[in-house]
């Protein structure tokens, strides 16, 4: 087995990392003609429920199908993401304020690209396809919106207005799920815009991608990706050593010590900013007195964390998001305490207090705080279940629960879909005044000082009263033939697996 043990990428601008990565394609062009990958096929396999209804790209629904399909592969965004997190333009030839005021930004759209019927993108569909991204229960609601209005000014321009000015406009679009489609979108028939076009779909097992030959870009290194899902790691495993499939990924981390010593086999292991946190719903009690809160951060044992859940392949985490953001937050360090954690809890008059938390999937992280809360008087539970079952009709209201995945995208970002004044998810039902006032300004703010400062004292904030719990940031984990080519030598926003499938080739 090789070994790849990759470095924390270091931050840098969206035009150095534009250049690296187009050095990069140079390089592998040059080694590796294209043309050597004709009648190419990747098998990937994903730990994970998928096939199983019409393609939602606007909203998880727990469909690995969706997951592969917007990670840049069949839709595409306007803005996309480089692997240490800063942001490139895709879709886009600008995106700017119309006037000072940023309460009104104009998009130019780049000419010439084909939806995967042969229709060339307008900004009908880039205006259609906002307008729906911003509708209740769509993921990028809180980011994108709201918005006051949104118009094709001509075929190739886009006018969006808000209720007030937005620094983060940029950003906000980047998200996986803002993707572009026609504006005579359904999710029976998803066509996209990316380097792949959605072939036949066999329900619950596969989805098989072919290469779209018009693609605006840089073309597919494969002519078709095979994406087998698999109910759990082992027969993931079992696959991945017996030759049917070419990577894994979603896995339960473990099974990196199994391959031990296999020279046909390479593990990718890249520290990320990307989390599963356990979350509380500050509006029932008794998740909505603080106290309890912060005891359930303090009691946590973030090492076993570390070790148990992630089997060491994971960063130390400090119940903070946004880790690939420039203003995050290192300094704020949360140190294990018992003693303080109970004595919150006999304050509150909570002791012998019963709770459940429910997982999704992998239920290691919660066991851990289970058993850690037996030390401050406290009896949690723990309920795994599937994707499907996680994401159903009680997913906006349970009032404890956890494995859901995010990102480290930027601070505001996750905010708008957490924490922030009519944050779109808003599961925790966050309301603390002083924290609205700060975010108001930190996101419509002109000046990056200002901005600087208030998104610190909104991080603060948080690690004193929030309500989330990060004990770590778990790598990303990816198990591969070496022969496989086409993965980033390191990926902080995590989902490389996912995220790089265009680039997936392989060697003979």
């Amino acid at each position: 087995m090789i070994r790849q043990k990759t470095k924390a990428p270091r931050l840098v601008g969206k035009h150095l990392a534009s250049t690296i990565a187009a050095t990069t394609l140079g390089m592998m062009l040059t080694l590796s003609p294209l043309a050597a990958w004709a009648e190419s096929i990747v098998t990937i396999g994903i730990v994970g429920k998928g096939g199983f209804g019409p393609v939602e790209v606007h909203r998880s629904e727990g469909d690995e199908v969706t997951r592969v399909a917007n990670q840049a592969a069949v839709f595409e965004q306007l803005v996309g993401l480089n692997p240490d997190g800063s942001t490139r333009l895709l879709l886009a030839e600008s995106i700017e304020p119309e006037d000072d005021s940023a309460t009104r930004w104009i998009i130019k759209i780049k000419q010439g690209v084909k939806f995967h019927d042969g229709r060339e993108m307008d900004s009908e569909d880039v205006a259609f396809s906002i307008k729906r991204m911003t509708e209740p229960g769509m993921i990028p609601a809180g980011l994108v919106g709201p918005i006051t209005s949104v118009e094709a000014v001509d075929k190739y321009t886009v006018r969006i207005t808000y209720p007030g000015p937005k620094n983060w406009v940029v950003e906000s679009l980047s998200d996986p799920y803002c993707v572009i489609v026609q504006k005579d979108f359904t999710k029976e028939k998803p066509i996209g815009t990316g380097p792949f076009k959605l072939g036949a779909i066999t329900n619950g097992q596969s989805v098989t991608l072919e290469r779209f030959a018009d693609y605006h870009g840089e073309p597919a290194a494969s002519d078709r990706i095979d994406v087998q899902f698999f109910g759990e790691s082992q027969a993931a495993l079992n696959a991945i050593t017996g030759g049917q499939v070419d990577m894994i990924m979603n896995f339960e981390p473990a099974l990196v010590d199994e391959v031990e010593g296999n020279e046909d086999l390479v593990v990718y292991d890249s520290p990320t900013g990307q989390s599963y946190p356990l979350q509380m719903r500050t509006d029932v009690a008794p998740f909505s007195d603080p106290r309890l809160r912060q005891a359930l951060r303090l009691v946590l044992d973030r090492d076993a964390m570390v070790f148990s859940a992630y089997n060491g392949h994971a960063t130390l985490a400090d119940d903070l998001y946004g880790r690939a953001d420039p203003l995050f937050r290192t300094d704020l360090k949360r140190e294990r305490d018992v003693e303080k954690a109970k004595a919150l809890i006999e304050e509150a008059g909570l002791a012998g207090t019963q709770l459940e938390l429910v997982m999704n999937g992998d239920p290691t992280a919660g066991l851990i705080l289970a058993e850690n809360a037996k030390e401050i008087g406290l009896d949690i539970s723990v309920k795994s279940v599937d994707g499907p079952s996680f994401y159903n009709e009680e997913y906006m209201e349970r009032p404890f629960f956890g494995g859901d995945y995010w990102p480290p995208m930027s601070y505001l970002m996750t905010s708008s879909m957490v924490d922030a004044p009519n944050a779109s998810f808003g599961q925790i039902r966050w309301k603390d005044d002083e924290y609205f006032a700060d975010w108001k300004v930190a996101s419509e703010t002109l000046d990056p000082e200002v901005r600087k400062e208030k998104v610190s004292h909104l991080q603060e904030i948080l690690f004193d009263r929030g309500a989330w719990i990060i004990g770590a940031y778990p790598n990303e984990l990816i198990i591969h033939s070496a022969k496989l080519t086409g993965l980033p030598e390191s990926d902080l926003w995590g989902r490389a697996g996912y995220r790089y499938i265009p680039d997936l080739a392989k060697t003979e």
